[in-house]
């Protein structure tokens, strides 16, 4: 049941929303994925089994194709989450009916090309499918405007870790450079929707927002945390330099909220005040995180 406040702030944003939906609608260019596949390369797995020597790939790498392609497997879970918290009627629910659109695509692009590449284990790859859309653990903002805050920094991340793994394919291979590069940029795409639609939740209500923002960046987690074997493949994507916490906080984090001003919203109340404090208290603390990351690293 939505409180007073909720309600108040989501009527503030809908004619928001409906400006940054149309605006989503008239920059985005619709693609399709048999235009970018290279099919004539493909081959039967029940002749020919598949093989890590198919497609020579580092560890870190074929981690992060498979996170990321698991990761948008679960998409029907991240749009119940979000209709959850959006009010009946509003334009936000035909906004996520658009993004739930999109982020299909990705899976079904990602998973052809794997499996005209042969990137990654096909049979491994199906069975974590499984494993992970049984359970449908994914974040669970509490709030519509925890929400809001969250997913800013899911979208860049995202986009991120695309763009990273698109760099590191190899130069024949067209088509999954192709693909990536597409995803990212729809990933982008979406991380700007909710980018400015927080920004805008800052001016209806600056104190809810800001206790938000300091929540979901405090306790960020990237939404593949249901898949099995998460925290290894994380670890050898981020060995990689695929996407670590240099990434999240130099490339994720502090630019997005540059972006809002932060320091010079004003109407704050004192929880709020204390919230943006512990914020920039964390960031400084990812700084020492991700600089011991580094030195670990380089010791290898």
């Amino acid at each position: 049941m939505l409180t007073p406040e909720v309600t108040a702030f989501s009527e503030d944003l809908r004619p928001v929303v409906e400006k940054l939906f149309n605006r989503h609608l008239e920059v985005t260019r619709p693609w399709s994925l048999h235009e970018h596949i290279d099919w004539g390369d493909g081959h039967d797995f029940q002749t020919k089994p598949w093989s890590e020597t198919d497609y020579s790939l580092p560890r870190g790498v074929r981690s992060a194709i498979y996170v990321n392609l698991l990761t948008e497997d679960n998409a029907p879970y991240y749009t119940n989450t979000l209709l959850s918290k959006t009010p009946d009627n509003h334009p936000l629910q035909d906004w996520n009916r658009q993004w739930t659109m999109e982020e299909g695509q990705h899976a079904a692009a990602i998973r052809d090309w794997v499996h005209i590449s042969r990137a990654i284990d096909p049979k491994n790859l199906e069975a974590a499918r499984r494993i992970q859309m049984s359970t449908g653990i994914v974040p669970q903002p509490e709030t519509l405007a925890d929400l809001i805050a969250y997913t800013p920094f899911q979208e860049k991340a995202t986009q991120v870790a695309h763009r990273n793994v698109a760099s590191r394919l190899s130069k024949q291979d067209k088509s999954g450079r192709a693909v990536l590069g597409l995803i990212a940029g729809d990933e982008g795409r979406h991380g700007i929707f909710y980018r400015d639609l927080a920004e805008a939740g800052f001016e209806a209500n600056p104190s809810l927002m800001m206790r938000a923002v300091a929540r979901q960046v405090i306790g960020f987690a990237m939404p593949g945390t249901g898949i099995p074997g998460f925290k290894r493949h994380s670890l050898h994507i981020s060995r990689e330099g695929i996407y670590n916490i240099g990434h999240f906080r130099d490339v994720v984090v502090l630019p997005i909220l540059e972006y809002w001003g932060l320091d010079a919203i004003t109407g704050l109340d004192d929880a709020s005040k204390i919230a943006r404090d512990d914020l920039y208290k964390h960031v400084e603390t990812l700084g020492r995180m991700a600089a011991e990351q580094a030195e670990r690293l380089n010791q290898r």
